[in-house]
């Protein structure tokens, strides 16, 4: 069963989820407020409620255990729209009304970029999933987190199926974002480097149009052997549709969270032959499947809520940072992820885990369900594996998996 939404419809409800005789122990000192910012509507609409969902269980099983360094963890949500504008103004509430001690859960990277000003000015952590290789850029302070893979190291992956496939000529086309943009940019370098070239140049079109036939035709008449659109579902369905109307029969590549469930019914039997990658939780693993457990998911040896994975890494990461540090000061909890999380020490993949290691003075190497989560200095991740993908008769068959060094 998913985990209930009404169980944890406000941090209130998060309070409750712990015994009574811990409630009053923890109401002896101030809550540590934490905001979870994910994308409940617009293009990130399909991925926000399971990191929201692995946010809420992490707190309310913390908080059940006895909280952080015996403090009640609040958590104030707030949609992000995948919309920076409104992930803006949402952050300016979380920070100066809410006095949160970080912000966690943002998805798309325009959105994890528009909100840094704001963090970095207030000293406020943020651990987020995002790809564009922009986002290191707005991080003067060591106080930001990233459980995904930059473009550049999604680039590598993708940019290898289409070689291995024969395709060498690919054309670009994503939406005008700050994640297309780096996507165009670090797809046409590794294509390069591995003797391919970018047809013409890389288009970008504005999201949530009425019609895309324009920009179908203009792809179309650029006449290249295969495609690469790097867009989210809820443009790439429409843009598709106009692309085979229109006659494309070359290739499509594309990423995976755009051709899950909603594309396949949206599209039927035109997602065949579409060739897609994404990175990949670490399937079977326990850090996995408990993650999965703990949101009333049975593991069932397939990718399952792979961005919930990366919330359940982020939450987790970050109240172990704070009981480490016996701090909310972000300055001290960024240097006790680091540590926590590249190590060395014994693995832990649990926040009690991990609480009873800290307790002993024993170093620890958190492994998490999404990945190893190793860091780099700038907090961006080392390294994840990536699952490439064909569809074949409505479902994605795998071509194969490979580890992609973001350090490169």
């Amino acid at each position: 069963m998913k985990l209930s939404r009404r169980l944890f419809i406000s941090s209130a409800a998060v309070t409750l989820a712990a015994p009574a005789y811990l409630r009053a122990g923890l109401a002896q000192s101030a809550p540590i407020v934490i905001g979870s910012m994910t994308p409940l509507t617009g293009g990130g609409g399909p991925y926000g409620p399971e990191k929201s969902d692995a946010h809420r269980a992490v707190v309310a099983q913390v908080n059940a255990q006895g909280g952080v360094m015996g403090r009640e963890v609040q958590l104030i949500s707030e949609d992000s729209e995948t919309n920076p504008e409104a992930a803006v103004r949402a952050a300016r509430k979380l920070i100066d009304a809410d006095k949160v001690s970080a912000i966690l859960g943002t998805w798309a990277s325009s959105v994890s970029l528009g909100i840094m000003p704001l963090c970095q000015e207030a000293n406020v952590l943020q651990v987020f999933s995002g790809s564009s290789d922009y986002l290191p850029d707005g991080d003067t302070k060591g106080l930001i987190f990233n459980l995904q893979p930059l473009n550049k190291a999604w680039a590598v992956a993708l940019a290898d199926l289409a070689v291995q496939r024969g395709f060498t000529e690919v054309a670009f086309a994503g939406p005008k974002n700050d994640f297309a943009a780096s996507m165009g940019e670090s797809f046409a370098a590794s294509l390069e480097k591995l003797g391919g070239s970018i047809v013409g140049e890389p288009f970008y079109y504005n999201p949530g149009q009425a019609s895309y036939r324009a920009e179908a035709e203009h792809l179309i008449r650029m006449n290249p052997p295969a495609i690469f659109v790097a867009g989210y579902v809820t443009d790439f369905v429409p843009v598709y549709r106009e692309l085979i109307r229109g006659g494309f029969t070359g290739q499509i590549i594309t990423l995976s969270f755009a051709v899950g469930p909603a594309f396949k019914e949206a599209v039927g039997d035109a997602a065949n032959g579409i060739l897609h990658g994404s990175p990949v939780p670490p399937i079977g693993k326990d850090s996995y499947e408990t993650y999965l457990r703990l949101v009333g998911i049975e593991p069932s040896g397939q990718v399952q809520n792979s961005f919930g994975c990366m919330a359940y890494d982020e939450m987790n990461l970050c109240l172990l940072g704070m009981e480490a540090a016996k701090s909310t000061d972000s300055f001290a909890v960024a240097d006790a992820i680091r540590k926590i999380a590249n190590g060395p020490g014994e693995r832990v993949t649990t926040f009690a885990e991990g609480k009873a290691m800290i307790e002993a003075g024993t170093a620890m190497n958190y492994d998490g369900a999404s990945s190893s989560v190793d860091f780099q200095e700038n907090g961006m991740l080392k390294s994840r594996d990536f699952a490439l993908y064909e569809v074949k008769g409505g479902e994605d068959e795998i071509i194969l998996t490979t580890t992609s060094d973001a350090t490169q």
